[in-house]
């Protein structure tokens, strides 16, 4: 074999992997559905639009936080202003990356389409970079800090605390810089430079915090809105993050296929009713699939389409 060939044939290799890992991991999440499908078939499922419309206007008010935030990474990257309707289009459209194996396609689709509006790549993919980082990072902090001691029993403030501080430190810009590089290059994806003061990486912290506390509290209500009975909040909407979480970073499962349902069953068993778990799961991924779909829709009618020509 030539080297050329190598490059290919590690990639060949990685697909049919992933492609295995998400079979095998549906594969458990199918059968945990089966064998508790008499606690979900006797289940007293009720449907609640009241809080099914607050849980997705709460995922879009999160949807369109997170637009507003890679804005402001991209302006002071690069001090380029885009449109908000630009934000949206361009996110919508590069978060259907997700669903493609190898987890570089929503930044790829990023940086491509925010060239269409005249910024340069290398700001382009540093913003998306960051915004990525500033997504998971947090949110690892959030989920962590509450599961961490609060699956099993009482939220304690000092691990919240701590987890936060922990958090705050890896904002500092050398260490930052240093751990989103290594992050980018086991995506097989070069490093990147890029000037962010301490405070304004602080307070971009906090705002993707609140975003995914937005995000966790849509599913809470979810859980409402199909007759699971009230659950307390703060584990439960930190279990629904963390299992998107992990999802996002299993390269194998295109959008965290499998992978997240089977998380989230496993950190949500101890507050759905017994047998419960893996049913909610599934629901939560049409359910979220669905708002997403829903918000496209200003873009398939043209909402924020750039006026220049490519």
């Amino acid at each position: 074999m030539t080297t050329a060939d190598q490059p290919s044939s590690r990639r060949i290799f990685r697909l049919i992997l992933g492609g295995v890992l998400t079979v095998a991991v549906c594969f458990f999440v199918v059968r945990s559905l089966v064998v508790q499908w008499n606690s979900i078939k006797s289940f007293d499922w009720q449907i609640k639009p009241i809080w099914l419309l607050i849980s997705a206007l709460l995922m879009w008010l999160d949807f369109v936080l997170l637009f507003q935030l890679w804005r402001i990474v991209l302006r002071t990257i690069s001090g380029h202003e885009l449109r908000f309707s630009s934000a949206y289009r361009i996110l919508t459209l590069s978060n259907l990356g997700k669903y493609i194996p190898g987890k570089i396609w929503t930044i790829t689709g990023m940086v491509y389409l925010v060239g269409l509006e005249g910024v340069p790549a290398k700001p382009a993919l540093v913003s998306s970079a960051l915004h990525q980082a500033f997504t998971l990072i947090p949110g690892a902090v959030f989920a962590t800090s509450v599961l961490g001691v609060g699956i099993w029993g009482t939220v304690s403030p000092w691990a919240v605390g701590i987890g936060m501080a922990i958090g705050i430190l890896l904002l500092y810009p050398p260490l930052f810089r240093w751990l989103l590089n290594k992050g980018l290059q086991l995506f097989g994806r070069e490093p990147i430079e890029f000037q962010l003061s301490f405070a304004r990486a602080f307070g971009l912290f906090w705002l993707y915090v609140a975003a995914w506390i937005l995000y966790g509290a849509s599913f809470w209500c979810m859980n409402l809105g199909i007759g699971l009975p009230d659950s307390p909040f703060w584990p439960v909407s930190a279990a629904y993050c963390a299992a998107y979480i992990v999802g996002f970073v299993a390269i194998f499962a295109p959008g965290g296929l499998g992978v997240r349902e089977g998380v989230l069953a496993i950190t949500l068993a101890p507050f759905v009713p017994t047998g419960l778990a893996a049913a909610v799961a599934v629901v939560s991924r049409f359910w979220m699939t669905l708002v997403e779909l829903a918000g496209m829709l200003p873009v398939l009618f043209g909402y924020g389409k750039s006026d220049r020509k490519s």
